[in-house]
C-alpha cells in the first residue's frame, strides 16, 4: 500500500505528487493542513528520521508501513522503487549533480521561498486567528527550533529588512540555475529527471515572490522552465491535489536559514 501524506501543491509538498504522477502510480492521498499543526501530533505517521529531517512538516511517503521522509530522497526513492517513466538522472555523474543541485536548493531557495511565502501568505491569515490559541498550539511543537520557526511568524520576525537578506540569498542561486539551462535542456543533461522536478517546486513561486529576480527579462531560461514544467500532465495532475484552490498561497516555515544557510 502506498499513501502520501501531503499539503497544498506547493513547495516540497508538491514535488512527490509530480513524481507520482509522471510514474502514473496509484497512491491513497492524506491531505492535511500543516497550518492546523496536525503534523506534531502524536497520531500522526512518523519515524525517527522525519522527526529529525529538515522537513519537519510534510511530506511523507508510507509504502508498506515503512516511512520515507525529506521530499528530494523521496524523489528517488519514487525514481527506483516503481515502474513507468524513467526519472532517475543519469549515470554517476548526472546524480551527483542533482542531490548537489538538490542540497544547494533546499538551502538556499527553499529557505528564501519559505520566508518570503510565511511573510506575504501566512502571516496575515494567523492575523485572522486567535492570537492566544494559536501561540498555546504553537508552544506545544517539539523541539524548540521548529516551534520558534512558526512563532517566527506571529511575531513579526519577517520584517523589510529580514525579507532583504532572503532575497539576497536567492541570487546566487538564482544565476547558478539560469547559467545551468544555457548549457542543456534540462538540470542535469539531456534528460528531465527528478532534478527538475525538485527545483520547479522550489523556483515556481518565485515570480510572485521576488519578480525582481526571476522575470522573462532578468532569467528568460529559467522563465521558459517554468513554462515547459507548468504544462506537462503530471504537474497538471498535481496541482489537481489542491483543495483550496490557492495552492501558489500555501506556506509553511522551513528550514532555519540561521542554522543551515
Amino acid at each position: 500500500m502506498l499513501e502520501l501524506y501531503h499539503g497544498e501543491p506547493n513547495g516540497p509538498f508538491l514535488k512527490p505528487l509530480i513524481a507520482l504522477a509522471e510514474k502514473q502510480v496509484p497512491f491513497t492521498s492524506r491531505y492535511f493542513d500543516p497550518t492546523s499543526l496536525v503534523q506534531h501530533s502524536a497520531g500522526f505517521a512518523h519515524n525517527t528520521e522525519s522527526r529529525l529531517q529538515l522537513e519537519r512538516e510534510g511530506p511523507l511517503l508510507v509504502h508498506d508501513g515503512e516511512v520515507i521522509s525529506s521530499s528530494f530522497f523521496m524523489l528517488e526513492y519514487i525514481a527506483e522503487a516503481f515502474p513507468g517513466a524513467e526519472l532517475n538522472p543519469g549515470g554517476a555523474y548526472e546524480h551527483y549533480k542533482a542531490r548537489a543541485l538538490g542540497q544547494m536548493l533546499a538551502l538556499t531557495v527553499g529557505v528564501s521561498v519559505s520566508a518570503l511565502g510565511c511573510a506575504k501568505y501566512l502571516a496575515p491569515r494567523f492575523a485572522r486567528q486567535d492570537a492566544a490559541a494559536l501561540r498555546a498550539s504553537i508552544g506545544r511543537i517539539e523541539p524548540l527550533e521548529r516551534r520558534n520557526a512558526w512563532l517566527a511568524v506571529i511575531d513579526g520576525r519577517y520584517d523589510e529588512a529580514a525579507l532583504a537578506g532572503f532575497r539576497e540569498r536567492l541570487k546566487p542561486a538564482v544565476t547558478r540555475i539560469e547559467g545551468a539551462l544555457a548549457q542543456t535542456p534540462w538540470l542535469t543533461g539531456a534528460a528531465y529527471s527528478i532534478a527538475d522536478i525538485d527545483a520547479f517546486a522550489m523556483l515556481a513561486p518565485l515570480p510572485d515572490l521576488a519578480p525582481e529576480l526571476v522575470n522573462e527579462r532578468v532569467t528568460p531560461r529559467i522563465s521558459a522552465f517554468l513554462k515547459r514544467m507548468g504544462e506537462r500532465a503530471a504537474v497538471k495532475a498535481a496541482l489537481v491535489a489542491s483543495r483550496t484552490g490557492r495552492p501558489q498561497e500555501a506556506f509553511i516555515p522551513g528550514a532555519e536559514a540561521s542554522r543551515w544557510g
